[in-house]
């Protein structure tokens, strides 16, 4: 047995589970971090894609000057640089969290719960990466959050949906019916020639799709 896993071995063994945990995490955060435009980021084949080419796009794309990104941890926070001329949001759960939020346009909430917080047609792009499969799953909770997109998008808005395509963490739209979701219109998104785009390369298969409420 080599020398590293004696050390794994031991580490398993001798330290309490919360250590442990936050070890791995370290490490995993040490093999996937990358020094990009404006401080560190996650080194995976989506988040290039999500970071280089999409969220610039959205932050040149006409119309758009209210934008909403659900999700915060460490690796978001420098997407507010990403829009310095817009009224950039952030929505997410965990209050803890919240200091990787957008400043001042922070809401610690579930985005189940958005209505509560922000007026219909509050934005004009939203940005759903990483949260159908991954803590909204059910068929129930997966069509109230595109409920909830289709309300606060403005006519005319966009909505970005970033999923995984492997077992285990694929949206319930995929297999369950969404009214809500028919309820969009695909948007050709330009730069990546579609509006569906599985990143090449990504283990999770992951895929972004990209929709637009109607304008009437």
């Amino acid at each position: 047995m080599s020398l590293a896993a004696n050390v794994k071995n031991l580490a398993r063994t001798c330290l309490p589970d919360a250590v442990t945990t936050v070890l791995r995490d370290v490490r995993y955060q040490l093999q996937t971090v990358r020094v990009g435009r404006g401080g560190l980021r996650l080194e995976t084949p989506n988040r290039r894609i999500l970071e280089d080419v999409v969220l610039p796009a959205i932050a040149a794309e006409t119309g758009v000057e209210r934008v909403l990104f659900v999700g915060c941890r460490w690796y978001t926070k420098i997407y507010a640089a990403i829009f310095p001329r817009h009224q950039y949001w952030t929505i997410e759960i965990d209050a803890e969290q919240a200091k990787f939020g957008s400043p001042g346009r922070h809401i610690v909430a579930s985005y189940l719960d958005l209505s509560q917080h922000t007026a219909p047609a509050s934005f004009d792009a939203i940005v759903l990466n990483g949260v159908l499969g991954w803590g909204i799953d059910s068929p129930a909770d997966t069509e109230r959050a595109l409920e909830e997109s289709l309300r606060a998008l403005a006519p005319g808005g966009v909505l970005v949906i970033g999923y995984n395509g492997l077992e285990g963490n694929r949206p319930a739209f995929l297999t369950s019916p969404s009214t809500a979701l028919a309820a969009f219109a695909p948007w050709h998104f330009e730069p990546l020639g579609g509006s569906t785009y599985e990143t090449p390369g990504d283990a999770h298969r992951h895929t972004f799709m990209f929709l637009r409420k109607p304008a009437a």
